[in-house]
């Protein structure tokens, strides 16, 4: 009786482990879902600043300072959307490592809860084994 509690909690570690599996792959796909919106943002800067760079036109003070200001906007963006892929980056790490410890922690899980899948095999054979030896001495 003690054996199948023992393979009950097993099983209930497994489906835990699952989950919190299932909630790290999820994170994941989230954080690559933002990382590509963020890389899109950030060739869509490369291609404005270097189309900025690109005009060779005529332009007057006004318009200069406007461009200018408008350029360190957008480099200031490129800097912080480079932040946030660094950081994304860094969290994907963190889930693909906590995802690669539920599965070591599920194959032990999967390895204990065999051993007593084993045991009680054993034990219910050589019950099998008493009670036929039994019913033979008794006839």
């Amino acid at each position: 009786m003690h054996k199948l509690k023992e393979l009950k909690k097993y099983n209930l570690l497994q489906v835990k482990e699952k989950l919190k599996r299932q909630k790290s792959i999820n994170e994941l796909s989230q954080i690559q879902a933002d990382e590509a919106k963020c890389q899109t943002i950030n060739r869509e800067l490369d291609r404005l600043l270097s189309e900025n760079h690109a005009l060779i036109e005529e332009i007057g003070v006004q318009s200069f300072v406007s461009n200018r200001r408008l350029m360190q906007k957008m480099f200031d963006q490129k800097e912080v959307i480079s932040n946030r892929l660094e950081f994304l980056d860094n969290e994907k790490l963190a889930v693909l490592a906590e995802v690669k410890k539920s599965n070591a922690r599920d194959e032990i899980v999967e390895r204990k809860k065999n051993k007593v899948k084993k045991q009680v095999r054993e034990t219910l054979f050589k019950k099998q084994d008493e009670n036929l030896g039994v019913t033979k001495r008794g006839q």
